[in-house]
């Protein structure tokens, strides 16, 4: 246990000043990690002691990411394209093995000897992506979602590798229906734990919460996410595997976001031991004995899977870009095929030497992947075909009329709002979308839409850009709506840009880009609960609407590092000891309706006055005490916050007031 500790300490001591290193110079802090475990592994300084316990602590975090990856997952979204997304999968896998068996038989390896090294070079690093598309905001994106189904589909095919690995390293021959017996087990092992689950679960969770506080809902969340893992290793699927799909059974549950807050501190320190262990895998020594070989083999083992995952999701009916980024972040070998190359090992598929150099180059991949994906990015943006068919956008002759119209870039649910709005207030508008299933609802919203990606010039100049507006920016990836507002500003100086971004983080990075407002959902969200509260309270809506932009102001200027007066918010309790008036519709429940003002004795029981009563449209100003009260009649009080109150717990429930209010002078 000493060992444990110490060891847990060490690689504390050593990844967090790397890693906030790589966080000032604005690297990955995957990188960090995979840099700080090449530096304490065995093969370098050799601080730890106890490699494998690393490695135990190292498959939790692997469990923990994989469970919070598909409670974020839109699991409706996988079954509605399972066609396309496993194409894909199957294409990239099958090609990428099928390649390599065949260069590798040219270079004078057996078949068997081939069909090992494509199924090892075949797999991704569900890990590293994972925890990339994480970090990047991209699970919402069109090449985030097919990136997680591909490296579903082949951690769904680990199973049968598994039983294939030793079976290619021994002299016995294939035989055709254990493969098939193997991979149908997968698949029927996966159905049957996702809706084993999906039957039990929900049940479960809603008794726990009903019953239960919060700690006893974390301690089931943690019972489930071990559970399934071992459920799934015991069916033979891997124990991530296991997790991601209890994950994906918990995405649509009413608990989804406290779990996700609850898991995630703990979910951090375990992956970051995960990746910490990988880059203890690799041999400095003999790695510098031949850097060039292993260097240009991880080159090409990139380059080989970028193109043929890129062609996959191509002829899987994606676009260009999607196919581009989707080859992009699959271009690595995964830890899986660590795992599969060390059996293969055992069992003869691989001499050492070869087993040796699969690590290292492997490890190679997987050490490049962070920052060519974080440069990459742009550069494959600019590359993808900046003229774009435009399936479905208006004529010609409509685009020409556009004029002083508003451009709304991404269609989900605010365009969809935004969109349906303006319509009806009759707005000139232009939604720009990419994504094939938005640009169908578009349509079957009867919503002009043009198909492209609003971060290339073309597009935006296609939708009348130098003409429009407004600019409505709406996605989840913060880096693609820097790119889009920096355009659009560059093409139209004059135009009114409003972005929403999830967090505050990206305010600045936005409006340094040229947005003129940027609107964080989570300070949005507090706006609309304090205000809600203040009208559970009965304060006036001109005084919430005051307060409502007081905070705005505030808020706004300090995301842009100004500062407004603070005094400015104090001024909300002599609003409340201040005289109001307030209104009170009656309707047919109140039990006010039928009754006279005298029956009310508003003055005597509340101390608020009862200045005029509106019906139809006529004001009744200080009317006597014999004035009948009807449904739909608006009631005008005036008095202190308190006293009215008290009036409007009258006039609907009749509640009697047992120290009656005397008058204020």
């Amino acid at each position: 246990m000493t060992e444990i500790i110490q060891d847990l300490t060490l690689l504390l001591l050593v990844s967090l000043p790397i890693n906030l290193l790589f966080h000032k110079i604005q690297w990955p802090s995957i990188m960090g990690y995979l840099v700080a475990g090449v530096l304490i592994g065995p093969h370098a300084l050799g601080l730890i002691s106890d490699p494998e316990s690393v490695e135990h602590l190292a498959e939790i975090g692997v469990i923990l990411l994989m469970f919070l990856i598909g409670l974020e997952f839109s699991l409706s979204h996988i079954l509605k394209n399972v066609g396309r997304i496993f194409t894909a999968g199957i294409l990239q896998l099958g090609s990428t093995i099928g390649f390599v068996a065949l260069f590798s038989s040219v270079l004078g390896y057996s078949m068997r000897t081939g069909m090992v090294l494509g199924i090892l070079v075949g797999l991704s690093s569900t890990a590293i992506i994972l925890k990339m598309v994480t970090d990047r905001a991209e699970i919402d994106t069109d090449h985030g979602r097919v990136v997680i189904g591909v490296l579903l589909f082949q951690d769904i095919c680990v199973l049968p590798f598994m039983l294939m690995v030793p079976l290619l390293g021994g002299e016995t021959p294939l035989s055709i229906g254990d493969l098939t017996w193997a991979l149908l087990k997968s698949g029927l092992a996966v159905g049957g734990v996702f809706f084993a689950s999906r039957l039990l679960v929900p049940k479960i969770l809603h008794g726990v919460a009903r019953f239960g506080n919060k700690e006893h809902l974390t301690l089931f969340v943690i019972l489930l996410i071990l559970g399934t893992a071992w459920v799934g290793h015991f069916l033979g699927l891997t124990m991530a595997m296991g997790a991601f799909i209890a994950g994906m059974i918990l995405s649509e549950s009413d608990y989804q976001h406290q779990i996700s807050l609850d898991i995630l501190p703990v979910k951090d320190y375990f992956s970051s031991i995960f990746f910490i262990s990988v880059g203890m895998l690799l041999n400095i020594g003999v790695f510098w004995q031949h850097a060039g070989m292993y260097l240009g083999a991880a080159a090409a083992l990139i380059l080989l899977k970028g193109f043929l995952g890129t062609v996959a999701v191509l002829l899987s009916r994606y676009s260009a870009g999607v196919a581009m980024m989707t080859g992009l972040y699959l271009a690595q070998a995964g830890e899986f095929s660590l795992i599969l190359a060390s059996l293969s090992a055992q069992t003869g598929g691989l001499t050492s030497d070869q087993y040796q150099d699969f690590l290292i180059v492997a490890l190679l991949s997987m050490l490049a992947t962070p920052p060519l994906i974080q440069w990459a990015n742009p550069l494959l943006k600019r590359l993808v075909k900046k003229s774009q068919r435009i399936q479905t956008a208006p004529s010609d002759s409509e685009m020409d009329k556009l004029t002083k119209h508003v451009i709304i870039a991404g269609y989900g649910m605010i365009g969809q709002h935004l969109s349906r709005v303006l319509q009806e207030i009759r707005i000139g508008f232009l939604v720009v979308e990419r994504d094939g299933e938005k640009i169908k609802k578009a349509m079957q919203h009867q919503a002009p839409v043009l198909y492209g990606d609003a971060s290339h010039r073309d597009t935006l100049q296609r939708a009348g850009i130098e003409k429009a507006r407004v600019l409505v920016v709406s996605k989840p990836d913060p880096n693609y709506m820097e790119q889009v507002v920096r355009l659009a500003r560059m093409l139209n100086p004059d135009i009114y840009i409003m972005a929403r971004t999830r967090s505050d983080v990206h305010v600045e990075l936005l409006t340094a880009a040229g947005a003129n407002l940027v609107i964080p959902e989570e300070f949005e969200t507090s706006i609309e609960i304090f205000t809600r509260v203040l009208r559970e309270f009965r304060i006036p809506n001109n005084i919430i609407e005051q307060q409502v932009e007081l905070v705005r102001m505030e808020g706004y200027s300090m995301f842009r590092g100004l500062s407004l007066n603070a005094e400015s918010l104090n001024k909300f309790s002599t609003y409340l000891t201040a005289s109001l008036t307030d209104s009170v519709p009656l309707g047919e429940g109140d039990w006010a309706t039928g009754k006279t003002i005298g029956d009310l004795d508003l003055r005597k029981q509340t101390g608020a006055r009862l200045i005029a009563v509106v019906r139809l449209g006529e004001v009744h100003a200080n009317p006597d005490s014999s004035f009948n009260l009807k449904v739909e009649d608006l009631l005008v009080l005036f008095g202190r916050h308190a006293m009215l109150d008290k009036a409007v717990a009258r006039v609907r429930k009749g509640a009697p007031v047992e120290e009656p209010q005397q008058d204020e002078k």
